[in-house]
């Protein structure tokens, strides 16, 4: 028992020799739950995930009750409400058709509500909307269909009004319908001390008389609304458009695994990190300098090494998700290796970065755990961004992660060339190019070789 405190206690006096290694232990809990409070408390008093999403909204009736359909959408605080079309010379043009689907492929917005001209149903009492959609998050599409969902029931009676009279009229006869009215009024105003019959009679008709009994402090939304407007469930019909990803076998691991494979490579650069400080330990690189090779050959046969590995564990993980689980790699094998390229050298450069600013192993550990969990929450590989407060969005782009997940995203999800994928491979070339060139700098002016 006593030998075994004693090496007990050399391993806390070499643990506590190390002042960086110390302050990482504590620090990664503490910066982790940080960045996961601020994601899931965003939502007010409730807490929860908090949203932003963009949806583009185009009234082709231009009917003016389908107006107040768009204004409750504007309403709604988890909704980025685009309501025109980017036009020349920095200009806004009003959506057509044509306009606010291009908008969807040119990812301006990945979501788009239009209302048709013929949103009555003629031979039925129901709407019928058009929904566009690129659902590349599915928590993302499932926050906006029940939004838009929302707004359609807080908003049915106005919408549907006129097309209930004409219905009822109909079905009646005018003679008979003018009866029922007046019957009707006459009741109201028997049921209810505070309204005159001349009032009621007026504004007889389903919009009238929706308006006229309604509580005056009642607002859109509210519980009795709601309840109201559940009675018209299933007179709604939706016209969906999928843009991208409609017919793939396994959409929902299609949309994940681009995260994880970025997680993955950077884990794995992370111990390569690690691996230069057992050769320098083990005196591998004072005998490499001693024969003809510089510093530099060293470091660019590691980097080249670590890439070239992590492209092939990269397409491994893809390769076996095809055969495992009917995602569709093959068809897109060209995209995902370019792509695993660019994502493994801006990987391999963030290992080699690390490497460069530690002293040791653990302080090369502590540092890769922290930044690459808060690369991953920011950078959407756990979440999409649009569900994060505008200030960690801002710093999610900052990382090379959200550019990983948008490239693989590009290449699987929406099955795109290389040349619609090469804004998000410069991006990833741009920063694999800036830490390499940093922790080069890092590794003539520091003591790995030492």
């Amino acid at each position: 028992m006593r030998a075994i405190l004693t090496l007990l206690q050399k391993d806390f006096i070499l643990f506590f020799r190390d002042k960086t290694a110390i302050v990482l232990t504590f620090l990664v809990p503490f910066f982790v739950i940080y960045i996961v409070g601020n994601i899931f408390s965003g939502a007010g008093d409730n807490g929860g995930l908090s949203s932003n999403i963009k949806l583009a909204a185009y009234n082709e009736s231009g009917d003016a009750a389908a107006d107040t359909f768009i204004k409750a959408l504007d309403l709604e605080e988890s909704i980025e409400l685009v309501s025109d079309a980017p036009g020349s010379d920095n200009t806004r043009v009003p959506f057509t058709r044509e306009s606010i689907r291009q908008g969807i492929v040119d990812h301006h917005y990945n979501f788009a509500l239009i209302i048709p001209k013929g949103y009555l149903k003629e031979d039925d009492i129901g709407l019928r909307l058009e929904f566009l959609s690129n659902p590349k998050n599915q928590i993302e599409a499932q926050i906006i269909n029940g939004l838009i969902q929302k707004a359609v029931f807080t908003k049915l009676p106005q919408l549907l009004a006129g097309q209930l009279d004409e219905y009822q009229k109909e079905q009646m006869g005018d003679e008979k319908y003018n009866q029922f009215l007046d019957g009707l009024a006459a009741l109201i105003t028997l049921s209810y001390d505070d309204i005159e019959y001349d009032d009621v009679r007026e504004r007889m008709g389903f919009a009238g008389l929706t308006e006229l009994l309604s509580p005056s402090d009642a607002t859109d939304g509210e519980d009795g609304e709601d309840q109201a407007s559940a009675f018209f469930e299933g007179i709604i019909e939706f016209d969906e458009d999928q843009v991208f990803g409609k017919e793939l076998k396994n959409p929902y691991l299609t949309r994940m695994i681009g995260g994880y494979a970025i997680m993955f490579l950077l884990f794995a650069t992370t111990g390569s990190a690690a691996s230069l400080f057992e050769e320098r330990n083990d005196g591998i690189f004072l005998r490499i300098l001693s024969m003809p090779a510089k510093r530099t050959h060293i470091l660019w046969s590691k980097y080249l090494f670590n890439t070239l590995l992590g492209v092939t564990q990269a397409i491994t993980l893809f390769i076996a998700s095809s055969f495992l689980f009917n995602v569709e790699v093959f068809p897109n094998l060209p995209a995902l290796f370019i792509v695993s390229i660019f994502a493994s050298a801006a990987c391999t450069a963030f290992g080699m970065l690390l490497a460069s600013i530690s002293k040791t192993p653990q302080q090369a550990q502590g540092f890769g755990t922290l930044l690459i969990i808060s690369m991953s929450a920011l950078g959407g590989a756990w979440f999409p961004l649009s569900m994060m407060g505008p200030t960690m969005q801002i710093i999610g782009k900052f990382t090379l992660v959200y550019w990983g997940v948008e490239a693989y995203l590009g290449a699987l999800w929406e099955e795109s060339g290389i040349l619609a994928l090469l804004p998000n491979l410069g991006v990833l070339a741009a920063i694999a190019a800036g830490l390499i060139a940093i922790a080069a700098w890092r590794f003539k002016t520091g003591d790995l070789f030492r």
